[in-house]
């Protein structure tokens, strides 16, 4: 069922109030909770994905709940539409304080039955590659302004390696090390970079699983 969202106006006021965070993946799961929850503290929410309708349904929750939120789509695996998304988001509102890279897809099976285009290539495209093209274009817009924060979202099956999932795990270990290596890079000029590791979770792809 659609989950709600309280918007609760706080006597002192939160540390997130008014910042401009992007969500890639927003339209179900951890993307999704993670937008009701970040306009709950008062943030702009920017949400993307692939499917407008989900995103349009949830950014018209939180407006109802008396949030800000836009929707705007974008496949991850194409360069043109991530900046778009960057430019669209930009244009209305000048900055992006938090970007969270969360738009991932997964293949369970063993891996002679993975198929090449969809569960190796695709999937390498979206959960690493989709991931590193997004934080490329949005970089330079918080270097610009020497703050920020990037948020991605990873996997336990980045920290170890189960069977069926071979092609998962292995670009969640290289958004793994990705994150790492940013971290290190721009720590020093005022970004910092997050990376999340949750295990079995009540998403689409666990109840795939």
């Amino acid at each position: 069922p659609p989950r709600s969202i309280h918007l609760e106006r706080k006597n002192i006021m939160s540390p997130l109030e008014n910042k401009v965070i992007l969500i890639t993946g927003a339209s179900s799961g951890f993307g999704e909770d993670a937008a009701l929850l970040f306009a709950r503290e008062g943030c702009r929410v920017v949400l993307a994905a692939r499917r407008i309708d989900r995103l349009q349904n949830l950014a018209e929750r939180i407006q109802n709940a008396g949030g800000e939120a836009v929707a705007i789509p974008v496949d991850v695996t194409d360069r043109a539409e991530i900046e778009n998304m960057v430019r669209s988001a930009l244009d209305l509102y000048g900055q992006i304080d938090i970007l969270f890279n969360n738009a991932g897809i997964g293949r369970v099976d063993w891996f002679e039955n993975h198929l090449p285009e969809r569960d190796i290539d695709m999937l390498v495209r979206v959960n690493l590659i989709g991931l590193m093209q997004v934080t490329r274009a949005v970089l330079p817009h918080m270097l610009a302004r020497r703050q920020g924060h990037i948020i991605n979202m990873i996997s336990v099956a980045g920290l170890i390696s189960p069977p069926l999932i071979a092609s998962y795990s292995a670009s969640k270990f290289g958004a793994r090390a990705f994150t790492d290596a940013l971290r290190r890079e721009v720590a020093p000029l005022g970004i910092k970079v997050s990376g999340i590791y949750p295990g079995p979770a009540v998403t689409e792809f666990g109840q795939h699983i």
